[in-house]
């Protein structure tokens, strides 16, 4: 399967994306990994490289990436795709969405990242962006979406505030979330730790039980 890791602007999916890729590594019935860097800031392949990553990060930054990669087919495949910012590169974002199996919205439990995914003040809402796909796909239906909290901080009241907007505006939100972090905020251009990965573990443990992932 292909996840698609999106937000508007930054938002934590490099971070994200590498740390889940190692989590699902390390899963129980560990997955095949794949990384495919789609944004052209290249800090995703550009860790991969620095922190000599246990899997493949491929650069494709391309409005064409639906053509140009090939989707392998293994039964425990997972593709990791940072893909390029929606409100700045809504060519490539329609290119990944085109052949994503799963969609993971990243943003923090803020008004800033709230109003950047659903009101923009000069962009298309990620709602739109994300719909929008299904008539260039072969079922004709937008690819499952979630949202993912990061940089939450402990026992605050706005993460369950925004889980509860997030889940009035038709989105999915993940029961885990991934913490503020020292650790998380500086693991970018690092070997990745057991702690790092260790919140992301929790994400694919609820992943597998709603049948998200590959069996």
């Amino acid at each position: 399967m292909l996840i698609a890791n999106v937000s508007p602007r930054t938002a934590g999916k490099t971070t994200d994306s590498g740390l889940m890729a190692h989590a699902l590594l390390a899963a129980e019935h560990p997955y095949e990994v794949e990384g495919y860097d789609a944004d052209h800031s290249a800090q995703f392949w550009d860790w991969a490289q620095k922190a000599k990553f246990p899997f493949p990060v491929h650069r494709q930054p391309l409005a064409r990436f639906y053509r140009t990669m090939e989707k392998p087919t293994g039964r425990r495949y997972v593709g990791i795709v940072d893909c390029g910012h929606t409100e700045n590169h809504p060519d490539i974002a329609d290119a990944v969405l085109r052949v994503a199996d799963l969609v993971i919205v990243h943003m923090a439990p803020t008004s800033a990242d709230f109003e950047r995914i659903v009101n923009p003040p000069d962009a298309t809402p990620l709602f739109e962006v994300i719909e929008r796909s299904e008539s260039h796909r072969p079922d004709q239906n937008p690819p499952e979406t979630w949202v993912l909290l990061n940089r939450c901080a402990t026992n605050a009241r706005s993460v369950k505030h925004y889980r509860e907007e997030m889940d009035e505006e038709g989105y999915n939100v993940f029961t885990a979330t991934i913490p503020r972090s020292e650790v998380l905020a500086q693991a970018v251009g690092f070997p990745v730790s057991d702690a790092a990965v260790r919140p992301f573990a929790t994400l694919v443990t609820e992943m597998e039980k709603r049948g998200i992932l590959p069996t």
